[in-house]
């Protein structure tokens, strides 16, 4: 692939957060402006949660045109926002800024990219039931974002729910805010747990569990049967094939691996920085190659 040279107009984007060396957005985005002949450059910087505020001012001192966001910046980072998209209010927190017609909006499209994967293999949502395991971060945004998307009946699996969670706070307002029914389940109550998941349309692990080196473990109580044909979807990309997955795939179900909430939320913002299309397959097969 040809290298894009950059000269006094190439643009600047960036992702921030700690750790960064891992990141997958600099080739990610790099390759598309390569690609489509964009005269711009992304980078990563290592920032820590305490210097969140003060590097994304100098980042757009310096003429920054977009940012993302990672952990542990996520929440710091809305107070560079002068405003939020609806799902970046609900969580409070952003992983993408842009600068739009002089004022920088805080975008949170994690869950935006995610269903975006789930509406390409032809689910609509509207009418499916969904069950997310974890009650951390990204489960809170997805399911946020699943209501936004027009879901209206979820149920929320998590551990120790007698802890003081935010994910408590945003079920509560969803529910006031768009009489959406969800259930907030505990995973040691397997009875009820068994009975939820077999009625589940799209099953989502939304935690770290099963990634590697601990590719061995599931959040899945053994045993426990998915529904005949439901889509089941994990947000860990390393490895591609949790043992969550493999465990659906001999079900007969059908599955999402961690790299298309990835390249999704990847697609969402690249479209905030360019106002162009991102091609998802492309870019899947870029990063699978």
């Amino acid at each position: 692939m040809c290298q894009q040279r950059i000269n006094g107009e190439t643009s600047l984007y960036a992702v921030i957060g700690s750790p960064i060396k891992h990141s997958q957005s600099p080739s990610i985005y790099n390759q598309a402006f390569s690609r489509f002949k964009i005269n711009s450059v992304y980078l990563a910087f290592e920032v820590t949660k305490e210097d969140t505020q003060a590097s994304i001012a100098s980042l757009k001192q310096l003429g920054v045109k977009g940012l993302n966001i990672t952990m542990p910046c996520k929440n710091e980072a809305l107070a560079c926002a002068d405003e939020l998209d609806e799902a970046a209010n609900y969580v409070q927190a952003v992983n993408t800024l842009v600068l739009e017609n002089g004022r920088w909006k805080g975008y949170n499209t994690d869950g935006i990219g995610f269903w975006s994967a789930v509406k390409a293999k032809g689910y609509q949502l509207v009418k499916e039931k969904v069950l997310i395991f974890g009650s951390g971060n990204t489960a809170g945004v997805l399911m946020v974002q699943a209501v936004l998307e027009g879901v209206q009946e979820l149920v929320i699996v998590g551990r120790d729910l007698e802890r003081p969670l935010v994910i408590k706070e945003l079920i509560n307002r969803l529910v006031k805010d768009y009489g959406v029914q969800i259930k907030l389940v505990d995973l040691s109550n397997r009875h009820f747990l068994e009975r939820v998941l077999l009625a589940s349309d799209i099953v989502v692990q939304a935690t770290s569990v099963g990634m590697a080196p601990n590719c061995q473990q599931t959040i899945l109580p053994k045993g426990l049967l998915f529904k005949k044909g439901a889509l089941v979807c994990d947000i860990v990309y390393n490895p591609l094939q949790t043992e969550f997955l493999r465990v659906a795939q001999e079900q007969g179900c059908v599955t999402l691996h961690g790299l298309h909430m990835l390249v999704g939320q990847a697609a969402v913002n690249y479209a905030l920085f360019t106002s162009g299309e991102l091609d998802v397959e492309w870019v899947l097969g870029e990063l699978l190659d």
